[in-house]
């Protein structure tokens, strides 16, 4: 009996050990269950997160950084080549940079070359990659490549030459029209640096250079290097200094920029510069005393406008001269944008049958344009900027409304269609449409996005290889992991993009 009893209370102490186990399970099973849920939850809110940064991904102009040699991409174009197809027409270019041909898509770029054992090369490599100027006004940097000894720096090419190679008469200038629309680029390149917090500080005449022969008259600030790296002073430099930093050069502000751009504008007016001086310390006393006349027999036919803008622009006080922003928004500049710039009737009904971009699509797309659309980008430029009515470098919904309404004449329809475009063209979901993301939809996608251009593209952004892996992505785009993950996973399962996919990709666009 007694062994039984024994049996049985050790039975029972089983069963209890049993019961506790099998609720401390069930209490930890439960714990987990809820770390789990939270631990999901947390994943969920990362993943809306990085979703809502990625729809806000800044989509701009990107700098390839290279990692094959230059001779594989570049052929150096010689200048003393005579049967060479492509005429240099005497342009000088200097000795640090050379004219240099893709060998993929024949177009003919810049290449300058920085020593790697020079003390401001990393400065200046490292001032280019943070800031990544979008301008259609503003040479490009495209791509660098790295050797033993040097950076170089592959940039546009503006095969029309220095602003000294316009036809100018000593005393007569180019005509005014042409002058003007000069200016309205200067201003808004300037205008767009300015605005990012940047500076030049060193502009002259040749600052600027003319995209190509042709009487369009599109300009590019083409001497960038002074942005990041400012130069010792030349006597070039000092005819379009101000007055205000003869005696202290080191004041790199706004206003030391707007004055130089009214000393550029007068030399396209006149021919001439407002100082006779030969010698730098009589030109410096001439440049304090800031007496600049508008009033002499060279400017009896120039307009009214003309000479406003210069009394602006040369204001002598630089606590009062305008600042490039101001004389943008105002009535009598966005008076001449209207009349400087023309606007492409097709515009419109590309803006409101314009098919949507998710961000893959849209870094791609933004590559494409950068590669084969320079002279597109500007004429897309102009129109922009005249949508563009209080001159902010943004098109609002208003804006953007007025200019559907012209067609529609319906405020129901162009209010639907309007919603319709920010939604599809406002990647970066700000409320607003940059110049880019205009540039983007009313590009002729269907000339652009062809075969032959994505084969090329293709073969850029894979380094020769058979797919774009996801390193060389995000080294391209400057994307962290995450948004490579997610655009990955947007257009295919592997984890890298095959030709196949991007071109299947960016056919849906077209």
């Amino acid at each position: 009996m007694g062994s039984c009893t024994q049996k049985l209370k050790k039975a029972n102490q089983e069963n209890l050990q049993k019961r506790q186990m099998q609720k401390s399970l069930q209490v930890q099973h439960s714990k987990n269950q809820s770390i789990q849920t939270q631990e999901s939850v947390q994943e969920k809110k990362k993943k809306e997160k990085f979703l809502q940064t990625d729809q806000t991904l800044n989509i701009h102009n990107f700098i390839l950084i290279q990692t094959c040699k230059l001779s594989k991409i570049y052929s150096i174009v010689q200048n003393n080549n005579k049967d060479h197809q492509i005429s240099l027409q005497g342009k000088q270019v200097n000795e640090d940079q050379q004219i240099i041909q893709n060998n993929l898509t024949g177009r003919i770029r810049l290449m300058e070359t920085v020593r790697l054992d020079d003390k401001q090369t990393k400065q200046y490599i490292d001032n280019l990659l943070a800031n990544s100027l979008s301008h259609p006004n503003i040479s490009q940097i495209h791509e660098m490549f790295q050797d033993e000894d040097y950076i170089h720096i592959i940039k546009d090419y503006c095969s029309g030459g220095k602003l000294c190679t316009l036809t100018i008469k000593q005393g007569q200038g180019i005509e005014e029209l042409i002058a003007l629309k000069v200016l309205v680029q200067m201003i808004e390149s300037m205008n767009y640096l300015h605005m990012k917090g940047l500076n030049h500080g060193h502009l002259t005449f040749n600052s600027f250079s003319r995209m190509d022969e042709s009487e369009n008259n599109y300009i590019k600030l083409s001497d960038i290097k002074p942005i990041f790296i400012k130069p010792q002073t030349t006597f070039e430099h000092l005819q379009f200094f101000a007055p205000e930093i003869i005696d202290n050069e080191q004041e790199y502000s706004i206003a030391r920029d707007v004055w130089s751009l009214g000393i550029i504008f007068y030399k396209l007016l006149t021919g001439n510069l407002p100082y006779s001086a030969t010698q730098s310390s009589k030109l410096k006393s001439e440049i304090k005393k800031g007496i600049i006349q508008l009033t002499e027999l060279q400017f009896d036919k120039i307009s009214s406008r003309s000479k406003d803008l210069l009394n602006k622009l040369l204001q002598y006080n630089p606590s009062i001269r305008s600042d490039l922003n101001s004389i943008i928004k105002s009535p009598l500049y966005r008076k001449l944008v209207s009349q400087t710039k023309q606007i492409s009737k097709q515009s419109v009904n590309t803006l409101t049958n314009i098919k949507p971009a998710n961000v893959i699509q849209s870094l791609f797309l933004q590559f494409l344009v950068n590669q084969f659309c320079q002279n597109q980008q500007n004429e897309i430029y102009q129109m922009f900027n005249k949508y563009d009515q209080n001159g902010d470098a943004k098109l609002s919904k208003n804006e953007i409304f007025e200019l559907i309404y012209q067609q529609t004449r319906s405020k129901d329809q162009a209010q639907q269609q309007v919603d319709q475009i920010f939604q599809f063209i406002d990647t970066d979901h700000n409320g607003t449409i940059d110049c880019d993301e205009f540039i983007r939809c009313i590009v002729d996608r269907q000339a652009l996005i062809t075969t032959p251009n994505l084969k090329v593209i293709f073969k850029m952004l894979s380094n020769g290889k058979g797919s774009i892996h996801k390193k060389r992505f995000m080294q391209c785009f400057q994307v962290n992991q995450n948004q490579t993950d997610e655009m990955f996973a947007s257009i295919t399962k592997s984890k890298r993009i095959t030709f196949k996919v991007f071109s299947k990709t960016m056919m849906q666009l077209v």
